[in-house]
């Protein structure tokens, strides 16, 4: 990646950077998600009929958050899937949440 592109990546999510207020208003329409402690991710369970339609789905949302630069944690265990969503790391301490990660959790569901 280039310099220039990488400033505006950076100039970009500190925009995009959320007051704790409009999360919590942005959660309220996505029940199913939860803030998790210390307010800088959230996750949400999922269930699926049978393990191999789990491991797919998550196979699935590892490639759309890698493209679109959301770093994600997926936990698998038989028929579900927990999806944990934060922010990149910056200088080794963990982000804000920003507008494009919970429009990402929307999308998902």
């Amino acid at each position: 990646m280039n310099p220039d592109t990488v400033a505006q990546t950076k100039s970009q999510s500190v925009k995009q950077r959320l007051k704790a207020e409009r999360v919590q208003e942005m959660l309220l329409a996505m029940p199913a998600w939860r803030l998790l402690p210390g307010g800088k991710a959230i996750d949400r369970a999922f269930q699926f009929p049978a393990s191999n339609v789990a491991a797919a789905w998550a196979t699935f949302v590892a490639a759309f958050a890698a493209e679109l630069g959301h770093p994600v944690t997926l936990d698998i265990a038989q028929e579900q899937v927990v999806l944990t969503l934060a922010a990149p790391k910056v200088r080794g301490r963990q982000g804000e949440l920003t507008e494009s990660i919970l429009e990402f959790a929307q999308r998902l569901g």
